[in-house]
């Protein structure tokens, strides 16, 4: 670990969190740039503060990122350049934030079919975060979740912008012609855009295929 300045280290048992430190300190120290991944379990562990070990994983992380940002306070940088970046990510392995139609759970009469077909339309679960389905999205196209995403608006809708711009993904729940042109103008390779978003308005639909394909651009929806 100390000879290479790059590199990742991946723990399965994250546990206290102590792999983290060891990274965080050693960039510190030859300014490297190595980065960890920690995998941890939720076991209880009967406390109120910590009800789980991945608690204490994450606090541990805070604490040494804390220590170190309070030590390099006032300090004057020695050297010109990118500040080391402290912070980590979170994320929680759940079900997929979009609902998927099972068979077996239909009713088997046309009116009762047709309800549940009708409330289904939206393939979204109404629970869902719009942080969550970004990262569930940016996985089903083999991104990493720790990839680089820049935010910006397209005629007043908000895109992320990912692969270096290669990727636009639009989460709106009601999309506008506006809106996708003005994500054409972007210039992406790809464009994702929720189902949803066109509130069954088929021609739209239709005609955003066109478009984008017009301008070389692949266009699904999810």
């Amino acid at each position: 670990l100390g000879q290479e300045t790059t590199g990742l280290v991946l723990d399965f048992f994250g546990g206290s969190g102590s792999s983290a430190e060891a990274v965080l300190c050693l960039n510190k120290e030859d300014s490297g740039t190595r980065k960890f991944i920690l995998v941890q379990l939720p076991e209880p562990t009967e406390r109120k503060d910590f009800p789980t070990i991945a608690e204490i994983t994450k606090e541990r992380v805070r604490r040494v990122i804390q220590k170190m940002e309070s030590a390099d306070a006032g300090q004057l940088a020695l050297a010109d350049g990118p500040k080391a970046d402290l912070g980590f990510k979170v994320f929680k392995l759940a079900q997929s934030n979009f609902s998927v139609w099972d068979p077996s759970l239909a009713p088997a009469d046309a009116a009762g079919l047709g309800k549940q077909w009708e409330l289904t339309a939206d393939n979204v679960r109404a629970d869902a975060s719009e942080q969550a389905l970004l990262h569930e999205l940016m996985l089903k196209c083999g991104l990493a979740l720790s990839s680089p995403i820049k935010t910006t608006t397209s005629a007043g809708v908000t895109v992320y912008l990912l692969d270096e711009g290669r990727l636009l993904i639009c989460l709106a729940r009601e999309l506008t012609r506006e809106a996708l042109r003005a994500m054409i103008a972007l210039k992406p390779q790809s464009v994702l855009c929720l189902d949803a978003g066109f509130k069954g308005r088929d021609a739209l639909k239709v005609n955003a295929q066109l478009e984008f394909a017009s301008h070389d651009i692949q266009f699904r929806t999810a």
